[in-house]
């Protein structure tokens, strides 16, 4: 599977799912679980919602493969999928809640582990982390989403704009509101990277699910 990441562009992914080749839809499944699960998470659903959010996501995303025209990039395609299913939740469901920061086990390995580091070096990250959580749990989470995808996720503010359904104006504006309500000290020192880890052993669970599931709809 790491060979179609590096020979396969995502175009030439979708059109051969498209053919039949259904087993590649992991290649995306893995790729974005991480980006879905941050936004699941900024609109405060807790783990377990966000993961079935995350998996009704994929679902809705393969069942609607075909009508992807490529305007915009499959990243941003999905992720309005999720932030549509976020607001929908919000206004209909009855998504459980819980505090931002407690969402995965501390010693479980990261879907996309960074450079080794030292074990005092992790022990900062993850209490800067813990600070930065903290923080945005309160701020509104309409400035949280924006705060996550431009600083977390390093979205353009044109991508940014796209997900969300705001002009790239409010972006700005959504921006640096939540910048302004987070402690001085917080914007020297956050970690971008780290927010919300989305742990390898979910990640294979979500495969599992979202292929169980459409090979049900197959």
């Amino acid at each position: 599977m790491s060979e179609l990441l590096i020979t396969n562009t995502e175009d030439e992914i979708i059109h051969k799912i498209l053919d039949g080749e259904i087993a590649l839809f992991e290649v995306l499944i893995r790729r974005y679980n991480s980006i879905l699960y941050k936004i699941a998470r900024s609109y405060d659903f807790d783990h377990e919602t966000a993961k079935d959010l995350l998996q009704d996501t994929h679902i809705a995303a393969y069942q609607n493969l075909k009508n992807f025209e490529g305007r915009s990039s499959y990243k941003t395609w999905i992720a309005k999928i999720m932030v549509n299913k976020c607001l929908y939740k919000l206004s209909y469901g009855s998504g459980k809640y819980e505090v931002l920061h407690q969402i995965v086990d501390e010693n479980s390995q990261p879907m996309f582990a960074s450079k080794k580091q030292s074990t005092e070096a992790n022990v900062l990250n993850r209490e800067l982390s813990n600070i930065l959580e903290k923080s945005l749990e309160k701020i509104p989470v309409h400035y949280r989403t924006v705060f996550i995808l431009r600083e977390a996720e390093g979205l353009s503010i044109a991508e940014t704009a796209e997900m969300l359904n705001i002009t790239p104006v409010n972006v700005k504006v959504r921006l640096n509101r939540a910048k302004t309500l987070l402690q001085k000290e917080l914007e020297k020192y956050y970690s971008k990277a780290q927010l919300y880890d989305f742990n390898l052993i979910y990640c294979d669970s979500v495969v599992k699910n979202v292929f169980d599931a459409i090979q049900k709809s197959v």
